[in-house]
């Protein structure tokens, strides 16, 4: 997707209609299910298996603005979920809650609904009361009970893995256990221990007990934060008291002192131990850490400042050596017309079809919307594209092409695109074309 647009791809979250007294116009030719859904059968299966809130569902998904395929599990695989309560009256589960496996079904909901309360705006022009339509088919359903049950087997199955991963290092008198669980492999270090209300800087790694890695800071960078506050989980907050300035200790945290049950966003499964390596760098105390953080500031504010000074010689030089003659705008960008376009300039408050291809300085292409097969769509003025991009663009008639050079200041600023082509506070070029007022 697009680093320059801020927009929202229409998904499952955002599937509703409005509930209100009077029917839209749109929804004429379907019928307003008791759940609120409005729909049109393509087929009935009479199959007597319906849907219940929290029963697992499969079914197959089209969704269409105007003639467009916006999504299609053709692509993919067929959604996959637990059937939760509707957000709003009309959306995908009400419609999925109206029907029996095997049934196929339109879903009719408008779009107007979606920006103002996704977004919190009013749809752009080409939206605005037009609907959007899903084409369902209902695969199968799974009774909540079933799953219920089939998740217990799993928790319990991981729980017992779990036990026989740790019963052996709580009986091996080399390791440590601490009063709360706490299972101790390896200690280095003598000195100073962070203390309630200091600050501290240290690198770890995180792994599963079978040694893949699920986190590290190692050679990246170090985490500095106060002792005391909540990171990662109760026992590595624990061990966190535990390791001297310059030391280092390696320890299990058993699940019910990491993520117990519940784990952790897919990244760390229910009842896993986690194997930690942590390395103290430092500890401080308030005084000290200010110090260092002031520091720190200050180096990157000195930074910035060179980079700035830097991509001013670097616009320059660009211009000199490319044998540019354009005046730069009262902002500072270039604006260089390659093709002109016919018809009235884009202005303020238009919505508008654009393509682009971004590149740095040395030539490099960071980014393209040719490579997406289709312009990038947003409105100007509301916020959703970079200021160099947006000025051009008021410029151009349609299927006008121009080439902005512009100081980071009306680009991407402090943000990095691309770590190595684009770091923060790089002057850039964008080859632009308007491909349609809308």
């Amino acid at each position: 997707m697009s680093k320059f647009s801020k927009a929202f791809i229409l998904g499952l979250v955002v599937l509703f209609a409005v509930s209100c007294d009077k029917t839209p116009s749109v929804f004429k030719g379907f019928q307003k299910m008791e759940t609120g859904a409005y729909m049109k059968f393509y087929e009935k299966s009479n199959s007597g298996i319906s849907p219940r809130l929290n029963d697992g569902v499969v079914f197959e998904m089209v969704q269409y603005f105007n003639d467009s395929v916006l999504f299609d599990t053709k692509d993919s695989e067929p959604v996959d979920i637990t059937l939760e309560p509707a957000s709003f009256v009309g959306d995908v589960s009400d419609a999925i809650l109206a029907m029996q496996v095997g049934d196929s079904a339109r879903l009719v909901v408008l779009s107007d609904s979606v920006f103002l309360t996704i977004m919190g705006m009013e749809a752009p022009e080409q939206y605005a009361g037009k609907p959007i339509y899903y084409d369902l088919k209902l695969l199968s359903v799974k009774p909540f009970e079933e799953i219920e049950a089939e998740n217990q087997r799993i928790a319990d199955s991981l729980r017992v893995e779990e036990e026989a991963f740790l019963e052996p290092l709580r009986n091996d008198t080399k390791n440590t256990i601490t009063e709360s669980g706490l299972i101790i492999l390896e200690q280095k270090g003598k000195g100073k221990v962070a203390q309630m209300g200091d600050y501290v800087d240290f690198d770890f790694l995180l792994c599963g007990r079978d040694g893949d890695t699920m986190m590290c800071s190692y050679g990246i960078e170090p985490v500095m934060m106060q002792y005391g506050e909540e990171f990662i989980s109760k026992g590595f907050n624990e061990a966190l008291g535990m390791v001297p300035q310059g030391g280092e200790m390696r320890f299990v945290i058993p699940s019910e002192l990491g993520f117990g049950e519940e784990g952790y966003r897919g990244i760390i499964a229910p009842f896993a131990p986690l194997v930690v390596r942590l390395t103290m760098n430092e500890v401080m105390d308030k005084e000290a850490y200010e110090k260092k953080q002031a520091a720190v500031e200050a180096q990157a504010e000195a930074e910035k400042q060179q980079r700035l000074a830097k991509e001013k010689d670097l616009i320059k030089d660009y211009i000199q050596k490319n044998g540019i003659n354009e005046t730069p705008t009262e902002s500072g960008i270039y604006i260089i017309r390659n093709e002109e376009g016919t018809g009235d300039m884009a202005q303020w408050g238009d919505a508008v079809a654009v393509h682009y291809a971004l590149y740095n300085l040395n030539g490099d292409q960071v980014e393209s919307s040719y490579s997406y097969g289709e312009p990038m769509r947003f409105t100007i003025g509301k916020g959703e594209m970079i200021p160099c991009i947006e000025e051009a663009l008021m410029t151009m008639s349609p299927g006008a092409k121009v080439t902005v050079i512009s100081p980071s200041e009306l680009g991407f600023g402090e943000f990095d695109i691309h770590e190595e082509l684009l770091p923060a506070y790089s002057p850039i070029l964008i080859e632009l074309e308007l491909v349609a007022i809308e």
